[in-house]
């Protein structure tokens, strides 16, 4: 009940933790005399025999530093209970070494009051049967910092990580799994990751940004299995992602990547199994090298207001067409679209299209349809083996055809345009080829 309390109070600073001592261990500034270093340990260097629990019925934080200008040390032990498990606000330095936090009734961490985090080996499990519907495993916020290696956060109702105002780098092998949302980067937030990051069985979203940035540029991260089918969600903000996977259960109305109002750069970037579309952007600029989008239910990209450009990648095996866009500006270059069960690609609505040494085929419709006022430019391209026309385009809409092949297939035109459609057909350094057994090329 009081003897790490009773040691701090004595003088001591460094406190060894054999077997389990139930107190909260509390220090505000403002009220009381806090020493400016603090270290407890595990005896036995392993957290699930060492242990300090909570001592208020969830009422009190079980290790608390406020407004102390502390640096505290905690290695080789669990804390457990509490409202929280452990909080610092203003200016301290939290370092955590192999330890695990649970059965809190609210957050297992919250690091804010520009404090800064250091931790490695760290397991936050909201596993508590009666925590509440905003338990939330770690959040970070107003300008606090954290330096996290193997970092696990699991089962909390609300939120695994959650930021505002706040920077986080992840390093090492990081594991977010049973979380309401497994990431969230708020307003004015700042997410980096170094390593390996996985998120699994969210039950709302995988990562969802608001306003901030993520940085991932020689990390990885793997979404699966949310329930709600939302893998990841981006509004107004900043996004580079080198290596991201995101898989859906094939069911849930959801498209899995979500980009709106914002600019986004992804390389190798995998979108499988949505239940809705791969990809769904609005007002947003996004490029992307080396995609793979298959077997989504919806289109394998949908874009509105968007400025996309696509190169090295596949779009294929998708419910919809490949590359829905309207009102947007489109590139695709060393790409192949095919096997969509609509359009390989369908423009609306003053749509732009630089398609560039790339593929259209067997998808089950038009290879591209565009009405409605878009310029459509074909360069170095195959478009063929389309179950319908190969271009079906018109209402205003303007097609450039260079040193490309175009083939319909049986008893279908491969170029059809009518309605105010312009055709130019221009040869540089290779030779354009237009066919079709039908009578009319």
């Amino acid at each position: 009940g009081s003897g790490i309390n009773s040691a701090i109070q004595n003088g001591y600073n460094s406190i060894v933790i054999n077997g389990i001592c139930k107190e909260n261990i509390i220090y505000d500034a403002r009220n009381t005399f806090s020493p400016r270093v603090l270290r407890l340990r595990g005896a036995n260097n392993d957290y699930s025999i060492d242990k300090i629990v909570d001592n208020s019925s969830y009422e009190k934080t079980v290790l608390k530093a406020w407004y102390t200008g502390m640096i505290l040390m905690v290695d080789n032990l669990t804390i457990s209970g509490g409202d929280r498990g452990i909080a610092s606000w203003s200016n301290n330095t939290i370092v955590l070494r192999n330890i695990k936090v649970d059965g809190y009734k609210n957050h297992g961490l919250t690091i804010g009051g520009s404090s800064v985090l250091d931790g490695k080996n760290l397991i936050v499990d909201g596993s508590y049967s009666g925590a509440s519907s905003s338990e939330t495993g770690l959040a970070l916020g107003r300008d606090g910092v954290a330096y996290l290696e193997n970092l696990t956060i699991t089962n909390n109702q609300d939120t695994g990580l959650e930021l505002f105002n706040a920077q986080i780098e992840l390093l090492g092998t990081n594991v977010f799994t049973g979380n309401g949302k497994g990431i969230y980067v708020g307003t004015g937030s700042f997410l980096k990751t170094s390593g390996t990051t996985s998120i699994s069985n969210s039950s709302d979203y995988g990562i969802k940004v608001d306003q901030g940035l993520i940085n991932s540029s020689t990390g990885s991260i793997t979404i699966t299995n949310t329930t709600s089918g939302k893998a990841f969600n981006a509004w107004l903000s900043n996004i580079f992602i080198s290596d991201l996977t995101a898989t859906g259960d094939g069911s849930t109305e959801e498209s899995l990547v979500v980009i709106n109002q914002s600019s986004s750069i992804f390389e190798n970037l995998n979108i499988n199994n949505s239940g809705n579309d791969g990809i769904e952007s609005d007002q947003s600029v996004i490029n992307i090298d080396n995609l793979t989008a298959k077997n989504n239910q919806g289109d394998g990209i949908d874009a509105n207001s968007t400025t996309l450009t696509v190169n090295n990648s596949t779009i294929s095996d998708n419910k919809g067409d490949g590359i829905s866009a309207s009102r947007s500006r489109i590139t695709v270059k060393n790409s192949v679209i095919s096997g969509n069960e609509d359009d390989g690609i369908e423009l609306n609505s003053g749509s732009n299209l630089s398609l560039e040494s790339s593929t259209i085929s067997s998808n089950s419709d038009d290879g591209i349809e565009a009405y409605e006022n878009n310029y459509i430019f074909v360069n170095k391209s195959t478009i063929s083996s389309n179950s319908s026309e190969a271009i079906a385009y018109g209402e205003g809409s303007f097609l450039h055809v260079r040193d490309s092949t175009i083939s319909g297939v049986s008893g279908e035109n491969a170029i059809n345009g009518g309605n105010n459609a312009v055709l130019k057909i221009t040869e540089d350094s290779g030779s354009t080829v237009i066919s079709t057994t039908n009578n009319v090329a």
